[in-house]
C-alpha cells in the first residue's frame, strides 16, 4: 500500500483543530492513501532531522512531504541551516527510496500575530518573514536543479495584490484555520495526482 508522510512543524501538526480537518488527514480522503501526520508543534528543522529515522524512513513511505523553517526563523536560526537540514533530510529519503518534496512555509498575518503573541520573533516580525521568502526561494532554486517537487503553499496564503489572505489563518495570524488547512490538501493533492509519486511509469523490460 502506498503511504505518504507528512514531516513538519504545527503548520503540518494542524494542533488547534480536530485531526479530520487538518490537511495531512484531508489529503489522505482526497488520494485514498495512507498519510501519517509526523507534525510537532514548535519544532525545528534541527528536531524534525533529528526524528526522522524514526518518524519518517521507519514508515517505509513512499513519499514525504517536508514543511519546516517557520520556527527556526522565530528564533533567528541562521537560514544556511535551515536549508542544509531540509536538504540532508531530503537526501535521506532518496537512499532510502522515498520521494522526498518540499512543502513551502506560509507567510504570517505580521499585525494579528503581533497582537496574539506576547513573545515576538527573537529578530522581529519583518526579519521573520524576510527569512521565510528567502528560504523559499531558495528551495524553488535548489529543488529545480535536482528535480525535486516543491508545493508551494506560501502562495496559497496570498492575494493576487500580494496580501496575507487573512481568511485562511487563525486569530494568531499563525497558523491555518480550516480553510487554509483545505486549500493546503487540495494543492497537496493536486501536484501528487499530477506528478509519477503516485503512479510511477513502469520499468522497461530488455530483451
Amino acid at each position: 500500500m502506498q503511504r505518504i508522510v507528512c514531516h513538519g512543524d504545527s503548520l503540518t501538526e494542524g494542533a488547534d483543530l480536530d485531526v479530520h480537518l487538518r490537511w495531512p488527514s484531508l489529503l489522505q480522503t482526497a488520494l485514498d492513501v495512507e498519510v501519517i501526520n509526523t507534525g510537532i508543534g514548535g519544532d525545528s528543522t534541527a528536531g524534525m532531522l533529528s526524528r526522522f529515522p524514526t518518524d519518517v524512513v521507519r514508515q517505509k513511505p513512499t513519499a514525504v512531504i517536508l514543511l519546516g523553517g517557520t520556527n527556526d526563523f522565530w528564533w533567528d536560526l541562521p537560514l544556511k541551516s535551515s536549508v542544509s537540514n531540509l536538504y540532508t533530510m531530503a537526501y535521506q529519503a532518496q537512499y532510502y527510496d522515498i520521494v522526498p518534496l518540499f512543502g513551502l512555509p506560509l507567510p504570517l498575518d505580521v499585525n494579528q500575530a503581533h497582537e496574539q503573541y506576547e513573545n515576538e520573533p527573537e529578530a522581529g516580525y519583518e526579519k521573520l518573514f524576510s527569512k521565510i521568502g528567502r528560504l523559499n526561494s531558495r528551495l524553488k532554486a535548489l529543488a529545480h536543479a535536482d528535480d525535486i517537487t516543491v508545493i508551494n503553499f506560501y502562495d496559497l496564503f496570498l492575494t493576487k495584490a500580494g496580501d496575507v489572505r487573512t481568511d485562511c489563518y487563525l486569530e494568531d495570524g499563525v497558523h491555518p484555520n480550516q480553510n487554509g488547512h483545505q486549500r493546503m490538501a487540495e494543492l497537496a493533492a493536486s501536484i501528487l495526482r499530477s506528478s509519477s509519486v503516485l503512479n510511477p511509469e513502469p520499468e522497461e523490460i530488455f530483451t
